[in-house]
């Protein structure tokens, strides 16, 4: 493990440990409304400044795109965070949220962490030296699901008020449809945990942002998961498709989500 591999790591456990405690200690206007179904917490931006201010100390020349606080310059070397994904989960004392560090150079993604602490699971990858996951205490590589079999896939499926009902209703019709099961739990970093443990053979969301996928696109790419998108950089600044597939039903998934993907 690289010592920028061990450092994101440490840092997603690190600020994963902190949001876990200011939920239990939330006070007065814990939770505010960015707009529809769309909320923040307090949390979510002091783990980002946690974040921020840890970055900074190891790498002061390097640049951060975080959901809170956007961008902090230009430059080849940019992290992307975002501080807590499934804010909704978070705040109404769910399970299903985590903190989502990744690292690009030159528009490559180079290493990346996530933590879901309520979880136990903490994943890491480094571009070309595969992805590792630890989970109730055990240390192994990520292991794709083996299912070869449409009928016994499931598909995570995201949405996003940026998506049309239909789009995202049809997109449900066609997996139901073609033998899979579907599934959505308001994350896109637990959704692609899903796939990274095995549990879900793909995952597909019409719009999401650079912060939502960046850390598992790396996971699930050095896992050997298949990955239809755009180029990194063409997230910065705009919500793009994300495609996940484990290999064996890489086909029948692009049929589910065919001229869906915009």
């Amino acid at each position: 493990m690289t010592n920028r591999t061990q450092f994101i790591r440490d840092l997603a456990e690190e600020a994963a440990a902190k949001a876990l405690k200011m939920r239990r200690e939330q006070g007065e206007d814990f939770i505010q409304a960015k707009g529809h179904q769309d909320f923040v917490t307090y949390a979510d931006r002091a783990v980002e400044d946690l974040i921020r201010s840890r970055i900074a100390e190891q790498f002061p020349d390097e640049h951060v795109l975080g959901e809170e606080e956007g961008q902090s310059g230009d430059g080849p070397k940019l992290w992307v965070v975002d501080p807590i994904d499934g804010t909704a989960n978070y705040m109404r004392g769910g399970a299903d949220w985590a903190v989502s560090i990744a690292y690009m150079e030159d528009g490559v993604l180079e290493a990346a962490a996530i933590c879901a602490p309520e979880l136990d699971v903490t994943l890491w990858a480094a571009k070309d030296q595969g992805a590792m996951v630890r989970h109730a205490g055990v240390e192994q590589a990520v292991a794709l699901s083996d299912c070869t079999d449409v009928h016994a896939g499931v598909l995570m499926v995201g949405w996003s008020g940026r998506q049309k009902v239909e789009d995202h209703v049809a997109s449900v019709s066609r997996a139901l449809n073609a033998g899979m099961e579907y599934r959505r739990n308001g994350a896109a970093v637990i959704s692609l945990l899903a796939v990274a443990l095995g549990r879900a053979e793909g995952y597909w969301e019409q719009y999401v942002n650079a912060w939502d996928v960046f850390a598992m696109w790396l996971i699930l790419q050095e896992a050997g998961a298949v990955i239809e998108t755009v180029a990194p950089l063409e997230f910065i600044g705009a919500p793009r498709h994300f495609v996940a597939m484990v290999p064996a039903l890489e086909t029948d998934i692009r049929a589910i989500v065919g001229d869906l993907v915009q």
